[in-house]
């Protein structure tokens, strides 16, 4: 085993590990249509669609509901003392209220989910953990036959195999993250771990201070009030955190993601592996719904793993 072949099982050790398990791994049903099947079949990649472009947006919000009050409070203590060193405007807080505090923690996710857009989006491809013995395992999810597989078929995939791959993708393609975990539909304040973005809204505030007003972020006593955290250090926490947590009506569906961050092509100019192409794909209502392939380089140089198991619906 060379040194990059060791790097590889370390990495999907670690992986294991992370989610609490350690040779063991479980089975993962991907639901698809018929012609989702072939095209897996045929051309041996994994459809991930952009975030954006889920079911469920709302769930990109969830962590920013968490955050918000966090974040106002860490303006609290902030903005008075720059208003006590003539560098922030009294009469802002005058206009506008208490609100303001929270309208601008808001902003601060909004500022950190526009940075991922802009460099590394985030694509998903979705599958069911169905318990071993279960209705589920041997039938499927009624409501997932209804929504993704339409009468289809449901595709089962070896969890630790599917490690395997995220490993060897990120060794070979331009990705800034990923990563497969189980999805959190309660917990969502344990799952979040809120202490990783303990100085967000100070960062922001930072951030923007130095970007409009670099003079006055320069002067030492509103540098002294100041981060030199830099904003975009919490990028990696939002990635790690936001595709993972969806809301309790959805929890039936025992969901289990792979999400990537796939580097855009204009910031891959120092990048030696590949770039991930996007690809388009009619989705409802006509939408026109971006996804890249996943696993297609790995499939050329011999490293392919395909499904388990496949069962059709009826």
């Amino acid at each position: 085993m060379n040194e990059r072949e060791h790097q590889d099982e370390d990495a999907i050790k670690a992986i294991s590990e992370d989610r609490g398990q350690s040779q063991k791994s479980g089975s993962l049903f991907h639901y698809t249509t018929a012609s989702g099947l072939i095209g897996i079949i045929s051309q041996r990649v994994l459809w991930a669609t952009h975030a954006n472009y889920l079911n469920d947006t709302a769930e990109l919000k969830i962590l920013s509901d968490l955050l918000t009050p966090q974040i106002s409070q860490e303006f609290r203590q902030c903005i008075p003392k720059l208003i006590a060193a003539n560098a922030f405007l009294p009469g802002l807080l005058d206009s506008h209220g208490e609100s303001i505090y929270d309208s601008e923690a808001r902003n601060a996710c909004r500022a950190v989910m526009r940075a991922i857009e802009a460099v590394a989006p985030m694509y998903v491809t979705s599958f069911c953990m169905h318990a071993v013995g279960s209705e589920e395992s041997r039938h499927g999810l009624l409501s997932q036959w209804r929504g993704y597989g339409r009468g289809g078929f449901a595709i089962e995939f070896d969890e630790s195999e599917l490690d395997r791959l995220t490993v060897l993708e990120n060794t070979n393609r331009s990705i800034q993250m990923i990563a497969t975990r189980k999805v959190e539909y309660t917990s969502h304040e344990k799952a979040a771990n809120k202490d990783r973005f303990i100085g967000l809204g100070l960062a922001a505030l930072s951030a923007a201070f130095r970007e409009k007003t670099p003079n006055l972020a320069a002067r030492a006593d509103v540098a002294a009030i100041l981060s030199n955290v830099e904003f975009g250090t919490y990028v990696g926490a939002f990635l790690e955190t936001v595709p993972f947590l969806k809301t309790p009506r959805f929890q039936e569906e025992n969901e289990y993601r792979l999400v990537v961050a796939a580097t855009r092509r204009s910031n891959t100019s120092e990048e030696t592996r590949a770039t991930i192409p996007i690809h388009f794909r009619e989705g409802a209502a006509g939408a026109v719904v971006p996804y890249i392939r996943l696993f297609f380089a790995l499939m050329r140089i011999g490293h392919s793993r395909g499904p388990t198991a496949i069962t059709a619906a009826g």
